[in-house]
C-alpha cells in the first residue's frame, strides 16, 4: 500500500505539466535535488519510469500521461477533504436535516438555499415533506434539525420555536374549469364543484367546501388532477407557481373567506442540540422567508 500524499501528487503533476523539474522547484520554493528526488522515489514506489530524462528536459513516459488524470482527480479529492475538514473544525455541521408541511413550503426557500450551497459547500441538506405532527415529533426527538409547521397553540417544551409569519394558500383549478371561466365565483358556486383536497383527516373540515370531494396525500397529484379538470384545488404559491406560469392552472377569484385563505408559519428547533455555523445562519435567513423576502403570487391577467 502507497502512502502518497498531496505533495507527492502536486509535484508529480506539476512537472508533467512544465516538463521541468527545476520550473517546478523555482515554483514550489524548493531546491531541484529536492524535486527530482521526490520524483524518483515515486518512480521506485510505483515501479515505474515516469519521466525519460535523456533530453534537455525530462518528458512524461506513456505511464505518467496515463495517471496524470487519476493523479489530478486524487490531488482534487484530497484538497476537497482538507476544506471539508476544515470547515467541520470551524463549527459548521456535515449534515442538516430540514422538514416542512407542503402547505406551508416557503416560496422562496430553494433559492435560500442556492445560497446555503455556496456558503456552506460541505454541509450536506437532507429536505422532506411530512406532516407536521410527524415534524414536530421528529424535531423534539432529535431527528431533524429544523422544521417548518403550521402555526399551533403549543409545542414540546424540549423546542424552540420562531414564527415566521403567513402563508397565502390560492384556490387554483384548470382554464377550461367553470369556475376558471367567470371573473369571480361564490363560494357557494365552488361548493357545487369537487374539491380535490390534501388535508390531513384532523383538519379536513377546515379545507373541506365542497360535499364532493377526493382526498390526496400528495398536493403535487392534487395539482396535476387539477389540470386534468378532476376539480379545483388548494395550494400554497410555491408549488403552484410551475403550474401558473405554464398556464396549466388559474388563480380562481372567489369571493368570501375562502379568497384570503392563508397559515401561520413556526420554525422548530431542539433546545436539546447546539446550533454550529450553518444552523445558525439558516434559522436566521429562514426569518426572511415570509416577510420582504416573500414573493408575491404572480398577476394573473382578467379572464372572461
Amino acid at each position: 500500500m502507497l502512502n502518497l500524499n498531496m505533495d507527492q501528487l502536486h509535484i508529480f503533476v506539476r512537472s508533467c505539466e512544465v516538463g521541468s523539474f527545476s520550473a517546478v522547484a523555482r515554483e514550489v520554493g524548493r531546491a531541484q535535488s529536492s524535486v527530482s528526488s521526490l520524483i524518483q522515489n515515486l518512480e521506485l514506489d510505483l515501479g515505474l519510469t515516469l519521466f525519460n530524462r535523456e533530453g534537455k528536459y525530462p518528458q512524461p513516459t506513456d505511464a505518467a500521461l496515463a495517471l496524470l488524470p487519476l493523479a489530478r482527480q486524487s490531488l482534487g479529492q484530497l484538497q476537497r477533504f482538507q476544506q471539508a475538514a476544515n470547515s467541520f473544525q470551524r463549527g459548521e455541521e456535515p449534515q442538516l436535516n430540514i422538514l416542512f408541511e407542503e402547505l406551508v413550503m416557503p416560496d422562496r426557500l430553494n433559492d435560500m438555499l442556492v445560497t446555503f450551497s455556496e456558503r456552506f459547500p460541505h454541509t450536506e441538506l437532507q429536505l422532506g415533506s411530512v406532516t407536521g405532527k410527524e415534524a414536530v415529533q421528529q424535531v423534539a426527538h432529535g431527528e431533524a434539525d429544523f422544521a417548518f409547521v403550521t402555526s399551533r397553540d403549543s409545542y414540546p417544551s424540549s423546542l424552540d420555536t420562531s414564527n415566521l409569519g403567513q402563508q397565502r394558500v390560492l384556490s387554483l383549478a384548470c382554464p377550461e374549469h367553470p369556475l376558471a371561466q367567470k371573473k369571480q365565483s361564490s363560494l357557494n358556486e365552488a361548493a357545487q364543484h369537487r374539491q380535490i383536497t390534501t388535508a390531513p383527516e384532523s383538519q379536513r373540515y377546515r379545507w373541506q367546501l365542497s360535499a364532493q370531494t377526493w382526498r390526496s396525500d400528495s398536493l403535487l397529484q392534487a395539482l396535476d388532477l387539477a389540470c386534468k379538470g378532476v376539480g379545483w384545488v388548494n395550494a400554497p404559491y410555491e408549488l403552484a407557481r410551475p403550474f401558473l406560469k405554464s398556464g396549466r392552472l388559474v388563480e380562481l377569484n372567489l369571493t368570501g373567506s375562502l379568497n384570503t385563505w392563508s397559515l401561520g408559519v413556526d420554525l422548530l428547533w431542539s433546545k436539546q442540540t447546539p446550533q454550529g455555523l450553518a444552523a445558525q445562519w439558516f434559522a436566521r435567513e429562514a426569518r426572511r422567508l415570509y416577510g420582504n423576502f416573500y414573493s408575491p403570487p404572480i398577476e394573473i391577467s382578467d379572464r372572461n
